[in-house]
Formats: C-alpha cells, structure tokens, sequence
C-alpha cells in the first residue's frame, strides 16, 4: 500500500498478465492481451539458446 499513491499501490502488483493493450511508435503490439506479430515459441528457443551460451562459457 499507500492508499493515497494509486501508481505506488497498483504498479509493483501488477505484472504483464494485467496489460491489456499496448501500442509502440502508433503501432498496436498487444491487443485484447493477445501479442501481436511475435512467434513466442521462437522466443523461447531464442532465449533458451541463449542461456546455453551463456552457461557453457562459464563453465
């Protein structure tokens, strides 16, 4: 809480669940809470390779 702060109460709750639709540069890249244009099963290759990377160069 603070009660009287609604951004200092309701952002730190809040997280990517929450956003309904967001636009970039008049662009519309979430819509309805659906991503638009944005293969997440790639993405997560991605990252997951890129995790790989980094922990195998540690190693």
């Amino acid at each position: 809480m603070p009660l009287n702060d609604a951004v200092g109460t309701v952002v730190p709750g809040s997280d990517a669940r929450n956003v309904d639709t967001v636009f970039i540069a008049g662009q519309v890249r979430k819509w309805a809470g659906d991503l638009l244009d944005v293969d997440l099963a790639a993405l997560r290759d991605e990252a997951a390779a890129s995790r790989d990377r980094i922990l195998n160069a540690r190693a």
